[in-house]
Parts: structure tokens; sequence; C-alpha cells
């Protein structure tokens, strides 16, 4: 067994030596420049920041807020308000239609009024309209009390019937 393992360790030997002196034996190469391409296209300090695309608001979206968003039997009854000329609306009603405008879809989030939104039509113009956080406060509906607290009281009256005199006031007239 001797035998064995001493000619498994010469050969061995022997083959390490053949192939360590063939890669010694050949010249460096230079690397080609490519190799270190990645390093300068991904450096930290050449990466260009990301440039974020600005979505163009269509003129809809520009012009217009959601009002209002009530439930109706049908469908939703949606109020949109001109952000320019706050008195200039438009009311979508169940069963009736507007001139100019379509109402395409309702999206309201009950636990949210604030990601509420609709999706209009005016032309060949399609806009997704919502609550302005600028414009308008969405304020959840406020159970209504009616408190008799707001009394007005007058002020208490000296009884007539008092023991004390009317005083008369003086006054001197001018010569």
């Amino acid at each position: 067994m001797n035998i064995s393992t001493s000619v498994i360790m010469l050969t061995s030997l022997a083959l390490v030596i053949v192939f360590a002196g063939e890669s010694l034996a050949a010249p460096p190469k230079k690397p080609k420049v490519m190799v270190y391409s990645r390093l300068w296209t991904n450096s930290p300090f050449t990466i260009k920041p990301e440039v974020k695309r600005q979505v163009a608001a269509s003129p809809l979206e520009r012009d217009w807020m959601l009002g209002g968003i009530r439930p109706d039997g049908e469908g939703y009854a949606v109020t949109l308000i001109n952000k320019k000329d706050r008195k200039n609306r438009v009311r979508f009603l169940p069963g009736f239609s507007t001139q100019e405008f379509q109402l395409l879809e309702v999206k309201q989030d009950p636990e949210n009024r604030k990601n509420s939104r609709v999706k209009i039509k005016k032309g060949a113009q399609e806009a997704w309209i919502s609550y302005d956080q600028k414009l308008v406060q969405v304020v959840a509906a406020k159970p209504s009390t009616k408190s008799s607290a707001k009394t007005s009281e007058k002020p208490p009256t000296p009884s007539k019937t008092s023991n004390s005199k009317a005083r008369s006031r003086y006054v001197p007239s001018r010569r």
C-alpha cells in the first residue's frame, strides 16, 4: 500500500509542476478595456440622477377639480368645480346628461375621501379628476346636534316693588 500512495503523490506532483510551469511561462497579457467598463458606467461618482418624467397634465386636470361625490340610487351624483372660476360648476346627476362632459367612471374610497376620483371626458380629452388638496379641504360629515344651551338670556331687571327710590340725573344747562 505504501507503493500505491507514493506513486499517486509523485504523479500528482509531476502534474502540478507541468501545469504551473506552463502558466508561468506565458507572458502577461494586457486586459481588454471593456473588462472595466462596468466600473465607470455603474460608479456612484458617475451615475447620473434619474430624470423623472413629468406626465403632461391634460387641460381638464389643470382646470377642474372634484367638488363632491354622493351615491344615489342609480349611480353617483358628482360635482366638478372650475379651479379658476369657483362659481363655474358641472353637476352629473343620474338620468340627466350634461352638454359637453361625460362621466365615464367613479372610484370612491369610503375610508379616505381624499383618494376618491372620477374619470371624465370632454371632446377627445379624458382625465382622472380628484380633490385638489390646496383648494378644497375634504372633511367628514359631522352629526348635527341641536343644543338648547344657546338661549339668549336678558340680564335681570330691578323690580319696581323694591324699597329703593329711582334716582334722576341732574344736568346743568349752559348759559
